[in-house]
């Protein structure tokens, strides 16, 4: 409506008839109320939110495209050292140095993993997969994980695991990365020759208790009320001999706060250890069936699982040339035929020209997206697919799920992982 000044504003207009005794409508009460003002600043709160949840999609696209950047060179140099600490023929101690190397690059691959899962803490984003499971197997596995890192520092690290309610309903990768942070955490900050202790019991109201203590460099009492913070060390102030981001424990923190449970730390102060209490409310008895006494060899796989590791035909495709070359020739070595291509039309003229088992693809590739080529590969000849990608966030594992691929593999990836998902498909 136009406004006394003669300009055309927002009014809020609201009116009521005035009737008589036969109910006629005989007068209009009402008010214009000019709005303009207000409509104003909710144009400008739409226009922030759009802004920044704009933002939010750019960082997103950012941080994945930077995982993907920083993830694909590292596995052709993994797989490279993985495999040749394998061989026999080659002298302990380069053997030994390609396991350090080994470990190391692993370990860049899980930095990368704690920025994208810090990313997706502060968007809401981080999601469980729930399903029953024996904690006390996942804590195994955890220590197994950090085994080489504890015997390169003479540490021991040993477990009691007393709890009978050692069930919970988890997501089993997200609880053992709550416990691998604590077993890497107290590793770190314990000196050469110490000491790091796990061990569960049952609480009231079938709560599970978790505690992981060390004799290490301890907590100074003015950072216990911030040490879950992200990008917080628990190192003494100044102190940059460990390294890392500080953001194990932070994380540690929100998976533990999506379980509904409760995450604590104490100690007594510096040089005089730390004690880290986890506690998960509904615990129960755990499932029977599963194994909870070793975790998985070293190798990954079992003897039957080698057994059952048959020639097949594969159609490898991977635009990173250095990937491209190891991959084939470390699958060549293994029995099977590989036609290695680069782009989705070599792969699609390959596939018409040949049958193939199975179909392993990079998801960026110069021509199009792996997910792409997967939907054609399937709907055509009906083939399986797994993706092999430095993108690895919820959204691109859905993605290529609905194409077609039946396993996700994130880069660094290691060969016997790749072996595995090769076995479970064949």
């Amino acid at each position: 409506m136009k406004s006394r000044a003669g300009d055309y504003c927002w009014f809020l207009c609201r009116a009521l008839p005035v009737r008589d005794d036969a109910g006629r409508i005989v007068n209009w009460f009402g008010t214009c109320t000019d709005i303009e003002s207000f409509k104003r600043v909710e144009q400008a709160l739409r226009e922030t939110k759009a802004a920044a949840e704009s933002a939010n999609r750019s960082k997103d696209q950012f941080l994945a495209a930077l995982s993907h950047e920083l993830r694909t060179p590292l596995t052709p140099v993994l797989m490279l050292a993985a495999n040749l600490r394998e061989d026999e023929r080659l002298p302990a101690g380069v053997r030994e140095q390609l396991g350090m190397m080994e470990r190391n690059i692993a370990l860049e691959g899980r930095l990368i993993d704690d920025l994208l899962d810090t990313s997706a803490i502060a968007s809401g984003k981080l999601r469980l997969h729930r399903q029953l499971c024996d904690t006390h197997s996942l804590i195994r596995l955890a220590m197994e994980i950090v085994r080489d890192a504890a015997l390169t520092k003479e540490i021991n690290v040993e477990c009691e695991l007393n709890a009978s309610r050692s069930g919970l309903m988890t997501d089993p990768a997200r609880f053992q990365q709550v416990i691998w942070n604590l077993l890497r955490n107290g590793v770190k900050f314990t000196p050469r020759g110490g000491r790091v202790f796990i061990r569960t019991s049952d609480q009231a109201a079938n709560r599970l208790r978790i505690e992981i203590i060390d004799n290490g460099i301890g907590i100074a009492p003015a950072a216990l009320a911030k040490i879950f913070l992200p990008f917080e060390q628990v190192a003494i102030a100044g102190d940059q001999r460990f390294g890392g981001l500080g953001l194990g424990l932070a994380i540690a923190r929100a998976i533990v706060d999506l379980h509904d449970g409760q995450i604590s730390a104490q100690s007594g102060g510096v040089n005089l250890g730390a004690t880290f209490i986890v506690e998960f409310p509904e615990a129960t008895f755990p499932p029977s069936g599963l194994a909870t006494t070793a975790p998985p060899s070293a190798s990954g796989i079992s003897a039957s699982g080698r057994a059952a590791l048959r020639p097949l035909r594969l159609l490898l495709v991977e635009d990173h040339l250095p990937t491209l070359q190891v991959l084939s020739s470390l699958l060549t070595r293994q029995g099977h035929q590989v036609v290695a291509v680069g782009t989705i039309a070599e792969a699609l003229a390959a596939a018409n020209a040949q049958a193939f088992n199975l179909v392993i693809s990079d998801l960026g590739l110069p021509d199009g997206t792996g997910n792409q080529l997967m939907e054609k590969l399937r709907f055509v000849h009906g083939l399986k697919g797994i993706a092999l990608s430095g993108y690895g966030m919820d959204e691109d594992l859905k993605r290529s799920r609905e194409a077609g691929f039946v396993t996700h593999l994130v880069k660094p990836v290691q060969m016997e992982e790749l072996r595995r998902a090769i076995v479970q498909l064949s």
